[in-house]
């Protein structure tokens, strides 16, 4: 990025945060996918993983993508500056994509145009927060890694592992971004990193799954699917 009259940088600072982040998120998940189908992390924490990876192929795959797409998104925006509706109209590609794919908000309302309503409104949400939330060192960066952090804590009491771990990644690669975003920085996220966190937080305040037996017996919200398998119980290893 260049210098500016609204800049506090003297020199041309590059946009390499978003994929610095990227990288740092995509290739331990891809292969940590790999060394459990092979077994390679023992036959506990495969079968802790397995069924999640199992259950939920298409969803990953489909959060993975939208990540690209997101910081592609970014990538361009940084270097023509995208009219807002360009800009806007990529980004509800991806979420509608995320939303086809699975990860949905349900919110106990059994109508799926509810649920691809609200779930593409809060990726949209989420993410252009965080776009404009990216106007000083370290601010956006920081504010992923502790957002993807706390979802990682949570999750991994709640016994959804896979949730966690990817939460866990995504804090690991901001962590090992920020020392080149403090001030003075060396590097900013720039859209595409801005973007790529924004979604990031978005998707993982999605995939838990908190509903147990217990909350059904207890919720005035559960009546419809006390008599039948509830599709919001938790599944193990996700």
């Amino acid at each position: 990025m260049s210098p500016g009259h609204r800049k506090i940088h003297a020199a041309p600072v590059p946009l390499a945060g978003g994929l610095a982040v990227l990288t740092g998120l995509t290739v331990p998940l891809v292969g940590g996918a790999i060394a459990v189908k092979l077994e390679l992390l023992g036959i506990n924490t495969a079968g802790l993983l397995s069924h999640g990876l199992r259950r939920r192929a298409v969803e990953l795959i489909a959060i993975v993508l939208g990540a690209l797409g997101m910081v592609a998104l970014g990538c361009w925006d940084d270097k023509h500056e995208l009219r807002p509706a360009a800009k806007f109209g990529g980004q509800l590609s991806i979420a509608l994509l995320v939303a086809a794919a699975g990860v949905r908000i349900t919110l106990f309302v059994h109508s799926a145009l509810f649920s691809y309503v609200i779930t593409v409104l809060w990726i949209l949400t989420v993410t252009n927060a965080l776009n404009f939330m990216d106007n000083m060192d370290g601010l956006c960066a920081g504010l992923g890694a502790i957002g993807a952090g706390c979802f990682a804590l949570i999750a991994a009491a709640a016994g959804q592992y896979l949730v966690a771990l990817i939460a866990l990644v995504g804090a690991g690669a901001l962590l090992g971004f920020l020392p080149f975003n403090f001030p003075q920085a060396s590097a900013f996220l720039g859209d595409a990193g801005s973007h790529l966190v924004g979604y990031l937080l978005a998707v993982l305040s999605i995939l838990p799954h908190f509903y147990s037996r217990k909350i059904r017996r207890h919720s005035p919200f559960s009546s419809r699917c006390s008599s039948s398998p509830c599709r919001w119980s938790i599944w193990c290893g996700w």
